[in-house]
């Protein structure tokens, strides 16, 4: 019914590309969640920008939300 990368896939595993390098495989291996790579080279450079800017601007709402809530 499934393949094995199929059935991985909908199972949230991560499928190695098959043109993965050796420096690529032997990330994986440590640990790395190279999905989250893949995800990020599939957008445009002013994405990547646009998505940190996002983050970023949310860590400040945080900090500042919090040093208003320890003044009081």
């Amino acid at each position: 019914m499934f393949d094995e990368e199929t059935l991985a896939q909908m199972n949230g595993k991560y499928v190695m590309p098959p043109e993965a390098g050796p420096a690529w495989r032997a990330a994986a291996e440590y640990g790395f969640d190279m999905s989250l790579v893949e995800d990020a080279l599939r957008m445009t450079p002013e994405q990547r920008l646009e998505q940190h800017q996002r983050a970023l601007d949310m860590i400040l709402e945080l900090k500042e939300a919090g040093e208003h809530h320890a003044t009081k």
